[in-house]
């Protein structure tokens, strides 16, 4: 019997490397280039925030045809055509000299995000795992967390040193190799290569098995529950995770123990993926949800009291924040397993609630802060549209049973 790890293994590190290079580069990593775009260009600050809109516009038009693309030509094609697509935004960032092109630029990121990001990257997990699925899927998805930590770093750096169409070339280069990798390292099916999909040859986990018995019987009424859930944890797992910055700038805290806490937070949300997927494979659906909205909304108290200062406080709230934004990425494949019959497209509809609920709750922070001199007010709100969607979920899963 051989010893060699399963070849399951290299597809899930082919997706921690597109995870890498779309998300952690292609969108995490880009606030660090965008003050120096503004004040490069003279941008108004509303034309710095309708770059980012347009790739999240884009982000959401990809997502409705995310499913058929991958089923025509194949997780493999589409998985290495979304990296190369944000290896060419940052090519055109680089060289970019309007607002328009900017915008262009902006929209590749956005559509290689989705073709290289979570949906895919679900559907080749399900299809190479019956076992150890959560294991696997913060594996891949840990790839985000860790471009998060050390990138931001050596980009301002270069920036400094060399100026920004350097450092967009010099990140255009390392996803260009990570598009390399992932063609290396994907395949679509485990059938193709003669292999089994990875797991062990006895019966399914009880929890699993239930799963995928009672998730057939979702009516119409609980699915729109389901995607309503999916909207109010967009609001957190998006405005909330860019304005964090904003809320403790803005609460007193020094820039550089600001930039600090973004690196010790791509540390933690690589931890909290893998922690997450540990944790829906030993305790199921219910548990897993405990632990992931349990650690957010912790960490949603803890950013509401980022006016009493100190470090300990703010520290606290990004290491909770951190580990529950595995429910971003981990917790909807999970959903669509225990929930839906049709695994595939509940993953893709999932998303896009979730991506709607980011455009939803965008502006709110700003408005929020511009009426009431605090990014405070909006932290409630994300607390309470998460309490709700915990409530919503819990709520299904006990139907289900």
């Amino acid at each position: 019997m051989s010893n060699r790890p399963h070849y399951a293994w290299l597809v899930c590190l082919g997706g921690a490397l597109a995870l890498f290079a779309v998300m952690g580069l292609g969108v995490n990593v880009f606030s660090v280039y965008q003050p120096e775009i503004i004040r490069l260009n003279g941008f108004t600050d509303a034309q710095g925030s309708w770059i980012t809109t347009t790739r999240s516009l884009f982000i959401l038009a990809a997502l409705l045809c995310v499913n058929q693309l991958c089923t025509r030509f194949g997780l493999r094609r589409i998985m290495s055509a979304g990296v190369l697509l944000v290896g060419l935004s940052c090519v055109c960032f680089a060289y970019a000299g309007s607002f328009p092109m900017y915008c262009a630029a902006a929209a590749l990121t956005g559509v290689g995000y989705c073709w290289g990001g979570m949906v895919p990257i679900s559907l080749a997990i399900g299809r190479w795992f019956r076992d150890r699925r959560g294991l696997a899927l913060g594996l891949a998805s840990a790839g985000s967390g860790v471009s998060t930590v050390f990138a931001p770093v050596l980009l301002t750096r270069l920036m400094e040193r060399r100026g920004m169409r350097a450092a967009f070339l010099w990140e255009g280069a390392v996803v260009f190799l990570c598009a390399v990798l992932v063609w290396r390292l994907v395949r679509d099916d485990p059938a193709k290569l003669g292999l089994a999909p990875y797991g062990r040859s006895g019966p399914q986990p009880p929890e699993e098995a239930a799963g995928q018995k009672s998730g057939a019987g979702l009516s119409g009424g609980r699915w729109t529950l389901l995607l309503l859930a999916a909207l109010f944890v967009g609001a957190t797992g998006g405005p909330g995770f860019s304005h964090l910055t904003m809320l403790y700038t803005s609460s007193g805290c020094d820039s550089l123990f600001v930039a600090g806490l973004l690196s010790w937070l791509g540390a933690a949300i690589s931890l909290g993926k893998i922690l997450c997927g540990q944790v829906y494979d030993r305790l199921g659906g219910r548990g897993g949800n405990r632990f992931t909205f349990g650690t957010l909304l912790v960490s949603l108290v803890l950013c509401c009291l980022a006016p009493a200062g100190g470090v300990l406080l703010p520290v606290l709230a990004i290491t909770a924040f951190g580990l529950g934004m595995s429910i971003t990425a981990v917790s909807p494949a999970r959903w669509a397993a225990d929930l839906c019959a049709d695994y595939e497209s509940a993953v893709r509809t999932i998303t896009v609630a979730f991506t709607a609920g980011i455009f939803v709750f965008g502006p709110l922070p700003g408005l929020l802060a511009g009426r009431l001199g605090s990014y405070v007010p909006a932290y409630i709100v994300f607390f309470v549209l998460l309490l709700a969607a915990f409530l919503i979920l819990q709520g299904l899963y006990r139907k289900r049973t």
